[in-house]
């Protein structure tokens, strides 16, 4: 892609403007005025120590913690949406046609995947979503979009490796988010926005109320319900003409149009229209089209993308519509002055729709077929004349609960303190279920229906866990915080296979299956003669001694399975389970006032992957008191997810040349991934070094961390292995479903040695009712070592395809009941290759985006209008590996929905 000489001085002037208007929201306080004491640094906080009343600044690791404030600072019931706007080192991208991961979305913390990092809620383990994403690293994580935001107090991120703290997940870090604790009140907000383009409109309720439990308990319910339209970031479908072989009179795209309106799509099927609408050539053939489907084209071109509402239905690259409702129940009830019952429950249920490619017609899902009785099923004729956009729906349903019994235990003679007790179980299942609609299943010929339900995927979680903590005074008079423990987990993945239309494998599957082109072995009564006879009988081509026409529907073989996502076939159906037993001790010691030491080893045993020792040491000084020094080295374990080792799938995909095709995916210890020299799984392990400091000077808070992590046998997706005649007369013979239309095969491999570094910048700064935030993430990986699965271009993707900084820097300033914010969101440069010759090389500059709120408080109630990305800026459109409409590239950090403008109004009843 040529690159746009005006994008640097657009961009300088973003900058300028983004400026200009942080320095209006936050001018410098008066010299007098103190810094308020409600910096993230000095909040207690629960990740990163097992110590109670530590402060992030006091930490041995670096710990950020985001406010209520924070949280309600964007408009999104999506909190990913959230996350990926107030944490720079928090990733989440938009994948727009990715099967399930455009339901589930996956994530990553410090480059590194969802599975990667740790997820808590209320400080215990939360169960991993249904939907592990078929690419890259295969990320198979929490579904954070199932936990509304209104029940969330605050966020803590953990950002160092604390596996041998936390478990085998938390190689990357921890998120943990605090549930709301009031035992009285409550809080009520309506929500409204949308998109500068005209959609994706978004209504949302959300609130929540504290009742007491008891004299000291509390009971703190929350729920929120939205309704979120698609959006579309869409050009018209731009394809090539040809039909029949012919030299297409258009090159590159045809606008047909009828009663004033111009419809976008290529040819059809036979006829070849110029950009005024006339028709110019019509294509003979023998394939039973009427001839009446050049009408018949455009007077059904709105239907083609079922009943999604957009003007150019075809194709659509944007967000998935989105229905949810979520709540959460949060309680304690003190048993005595030291034990009291504990507990939580959640659930959530989101329905979302998105699309898949368009099939044009001509394409094999539309050929025409011979019946029984020699007629001719043109599924264009009947179904389709315009050709098609399966519509893909993904109904999430997520439930979990948690009950624990904690307190201390007190022993005469104790003299420093009793031991602490934490006995807790927590449960969760997240599962979704698949429906596919507008599409059909052409082998079955005329008895397909057009809508399927193709599978479900489930995904729960049982875990135990017994923590204690225990006080003591060592070396005569320096404190020791001694915690141990032990954990049981019980996860377990299953696939159901879908119902049996969206996979069956129908007559249409093979050419002449109801044998009208009849040969000599079949007629000849004596094979000893030397009569021979051939016959079509094909109606009006009644013959003896000939074949049936060429091009004629009887020698037509057709896809099976519901085109789009074909169901999972009992073949491709999974249970798997996996249990793990854990047992840690942990040791903070404070050597001398100014000395702290934390030492952590952890054994864990995973019935399928054995058993592993892991540790952790870390320490902090005190230099002076404004001051820390900090660093932290450590050992992590990753057993693959029962889903990556359990994981089939046939879905569509761009392929090399841009177009798209049917790609397998299988498991690492299947068949069909061994015919390409695939070997079962191994689990992952890590080291991870981190070194920083924390400062306090005047009214400025820093914290700077230097992190590298490196991850031995990683898991990654292999290159696309494409699959000739030799390889899929194999996948035939070893039973695949759909093999004979599978154009290329991938599978998950322990294929790479990656090194994760880079470096976290924070600075806070606060004079009385002005509050500047700011943080950035310097970002980089690097492959080590890799093996013949994974190309050049996939090795270079991996390096450079994030950006290699983020930034957010956070403007406040109050007077009196207004209140404005400004933020702006910065991204570093980044780049993607096209093939593994690296020859084409796309390189995306830096982008800054800028969101702006004004908040008015009256009596109970506060007001909020805001704007984000109110310059309307877009990444960098794509220039290789896109096709059928696409603008910008689908894995994008950068947004690319443009301008959202909200309104918001909210009341708290103390």
């Amino acid at each position: 892609m040529e690159p746009d000489p005006t994008r640097g001085n657009r961009r300088n002037i973003q900058v300028a403007a983004i400026a200009v208007c942080l320095a209006a929201v936050g001018p410098c306080a008066a010299a007098g005025e103190a810094p308020s004491g409600d910096a993230g640094l000095e909040e207690v906080v629960v990740v990163g120590t097992r110590t109670a009343a530590r402060t992030a600044a006091d930490l041995a690791v670096p710990v950020d913690v985001f406010s209520r404030e924070d949280i309600e600072s964007v408009n999104s019931s999506d909190l990913l949406e959230v996350m990926k706007t107030i944490v720079p080192s928090f990733y989440v991208d938009r994948v727009p046609i990715a099967d399930g991961a455009s339901f589930i979305r996956p994530t990553k913390l410090r480059g590194m995947d969802s599975h990667h990092a740790l997820v808590l809620l209320d400080g215990k383990r939360r169960h991993r979503g249904a939907v592990m994403r078929l690419g890259s690293f295969g990320p198979h994580g929490v579904d954070i979009g199932g936990i509304p935001s209104i029940a969330i107090e605050s966020v803590e991120v953990l950002r160092d490796g604390a596996a041998a703290q936390y478990g085998s997940d938390a190689i990357a870090g921890v998120l943990n988010f605090k549930l709301r604790a009031k035992a009285e009140g409550a809080h009520l907000r309506v929500r409204v926005g949308g998109y500068g383009q005209g959609d994706g409109e978004e209504a949302t309720l959300e609130g929540g109320a504290g009742l007491p439990l008891g004299p000291d308990g509390f009971l703190h319910l929350s729920a929120q319900v939205s309704d979120a339209a698609a959006t579309s970031r869409s050009e018209p479908y731009d394809l090539p003409i040809a039909a029949s072989g012919q030299t297409p009179l258009q090159a590159t795209r045809n606008e047909l149009t009828k009663d004033g309106v111009t419809y976008y799509g290529p040819d059809a099927f036979s006829y070849v229209y110029a950009r005024d609408g006339t028709l110019l050539q019509v294509l003979p053939g023998s394939d039973g089209v009427p001839d009446d489907l050049d009408t018949r084209y455009a007077d059904n071109y709105h239907t083609i993308g079922g009943d999604r509402p957009f003007a150019g239905p075809e194709q659509i690259w944007g967000a998935p519509a989105r229905r949810q409702a979520m709540f959460v129940a949060n309680a304690a009830w003190p048993l005595s002055q030291t034990i009291t019952v504990y507990g939580f429950a959640t659930y959530s249920r989101k329905d979302q729709t998105s699309g898949f490619f368009y099939r044009r017609p001509g394409v094999s899902q539309l050929l025409p077929v011979r019946l029984a009785n020699g007629a001719i099923h043109d599924p264009r004729a009947t179904l389709y004349p315009s050709g098609f956009t399966p519509q893909f729906h993904g109904a999430v349903r997520d439930h979990a609960g948690h009950i624990g019994l904690r307190g201390e235990w007190t022993v005469d003679g104790m003299e420093d303190g009793g031991i602490g007790y934490d006995l807790s179980a927590t449960y969760g299942e997240n599962t979704i279920h698949y429906r596919i609609e507008n599409t059909l299943n052409p082998s079955l010929g005329p008895d397909t229906p057009t809508s399927f339900r193709p599978g479900t995927l489930v995904n729960d979680e049982l875990t135990v866990n017994a923590d204690f903590t225990w006080p003591l005074t060592v070396l005569g008079d320096k404190p020791l915080h001694l915690a141990f423990g032990m954990e049981h987990r019980n996860e377990g993945y299953r696939v159901a296979a879908g119902e049996p239309s969206s996979y069956a494998v129908g007559p249409f599957a093979r050419p002449d299956p109801f044998n009208l082109e009849v040969t000599q072995a079949e007629v000849d009564a004596d094979p000893h003669d030397d009569v021979t006879v051939i016959a079509c009988r094909v109606p009006g081509f009644v013959a003896v001694g000939a074949l049936c026409p060429a091009g004629d529907p009887v020698n037509n073989t057709v896809p099976i399975g519901s085109n789009g996502f074909p169901g999972y076939p009992p073949a491709f159906a999974s249970d798997v389970n996996r249990r793990s037993r854990a047992g840690y001790l942990d040791v903070e010691l404070d050597l001398t006032p100014e000395w702290l030491f934390n030492a952590a080893l952890r054994h864990e045993r995973f019935a399928d992957f054995g058993a592993v020792t892991i540790h952790k040491l870390a320490t902090r000084y005190r230099l002076t008191d404004a001051v820390n020094l900090r660093a932290a080295f450590g050992t992590g374990f990753r057993a693959p997810t029962p889903g990556q080792i359990s994981t089939s799938n046939v879905s569509t995909r761009i392929g090399p040349d841009g177009t798209p095709v049917a790609e397998g995916l299988f498991p690492a210890a299947h068949p069909a991934s061994g015919l390409f020299g695939a070997k079962p799984l191994v689990a992952e392990t890590s080291r991870s070094f981190s070194v920083g400091a924390t400062a306090v000077w005047r009214r400025w808070q820093f914290t700077v961390d230097h992190y590298r992590i490196e991850l031995d046998h990683r898991i990654t997706l292999s290159s696309r292995f494409p699959v000739g005649e030799v390889e899929r007369a194999r996948l035939v013979a070893l039973g695949v479903p759909g093999a004979s239309e599978i154009a290329q095969v991938r599978f998950f491999i322990n294929d790479v040695k990656t090194r994760t570094q880079g470096l976290d910048v924070v600075a806070n700064w606060q004079a009385g009712d002005t509050s500047i935030d700011a943080a950035v993430n310097f970002n980089r990986t690097e492959l080590l070592d890799r093996g013949r699965f994974v190309f050049a271009e996939a090795e270079y993707d991996i390096e450079n395809g994030l950006p290699v900084m983020r930034a957010l820097i956070t403007a406040r300033r109050e007077w009196g009941r207004l209140a404005l914010m400004a933020r702006a969101r910065l991204f570093g440069k980044h780049s993607n290759a096209q093939t593994s010759l690296l020859k084409e090389i796309q390189r995306f500059g830096p982008q800054a985006l800028l969101d702006v709120e004004a908040a008015y408080s009256f009596g109970r109630y506060r007001l909020k209008v805001g704007v984000e990305n109110a310059l309307d800026d877009y990444p960098d459109e794509a220039a290789h590996e896109t096709c059928c409409g696409m603008v910008y590239r689908r894995d994008s950090i950068v947004p690319w929905q443009g301008v959202l403008f909200y309104l918001q109004i909210g009341g708290r009843f103390e």
